[in-house]
């Protein structure tokens, strides 16, 4: 009599267990499923756009809030280039571990453009550019050498030498109105690549 009282309950909590399992299984699927779904109608959560390993980051296909995230969690020191072949706009920038970002144009994807820089606040605000008369004197210094400011026209024979140097630094300064912006100079390689310069 204990035996087949055993079995019946057995039965029922294997059939529970397969019951339950089987009610995950089909929940879990059903939630991959939904996600994927509306993803593809744009209406999931999108993933911010990944820098790869070589620094370079294409955000063609991404709004205004990936984008904010991925400057929100840009790596710090190190050269990032930022491609956006639907608009035909290219970036080069860094982050400083203050968050201030160094955006470099030295080689203009068009050629009638004029190489540059600016600086940008952790709120995104331009504080800073090379062709601003008004800023005072600007002085960009990489390991500590003095280069003055490159960009300016009466320095147009020191940006060649100050490109080649610019490679292979380590450290990139600007010096201006009493603050130091410091910026890491890991991932030089990218400052080959042609940018947009047509912003001032």
């Amino acid at each position: 009599m204990n035996m087949t009282f055993k079995a019946p309950c057995a039965i029922l909590v294997i059939t529970t267990m397969f019951a339950t399992l089987g009610c995950q299984t089909i929940s879990n699927t059903t939630s991959k499923v939904s996600e994927k779904a509306l993803s593809m109608v744009g209406l999931g959560e999108k993933k911010v756009p990944e820098i790869d390993k070589k620094g370079v980051v294409d955000i063609s296909k991404t709004t205004l809030e990936q984008i904010e995230k991925l400057t929100q969690n840009m790596p710090v020191g190190q050269w990032v280039y930022i491609e956006n072949d639907l608009q035909g706009i290219y970036n080069l920038q860094n982050k400083a571990k203050d968050g201030h970002m160094l955006f470099m144009r030295l080689n203009c994807k068009n050629t009638t453009q004029k190489p540059s820089f600016s600086i940008h606040n952790a709120d995104g605000q331009e504080i800073l550019k090379s062709s601003d008369s008004q800023a005072g004197a600007i002085q960009v210094l990489l390991d500590n050498k003095n280069y003055g400011n490159p960009f300016d026209m009466a320095n147009a024979k020191k940006l060649d030498a100050f490109k080649v140097a610019l490679m292979k630094a380590k450290v990139v300064k600007v010096f201006n109105a009493s603050k130091l912006y410091t910026f890491e100079n890991a991932k030089a390689e990218l400052l080959d690549k042609p940018v947009s310069c047509n912003v001032q």
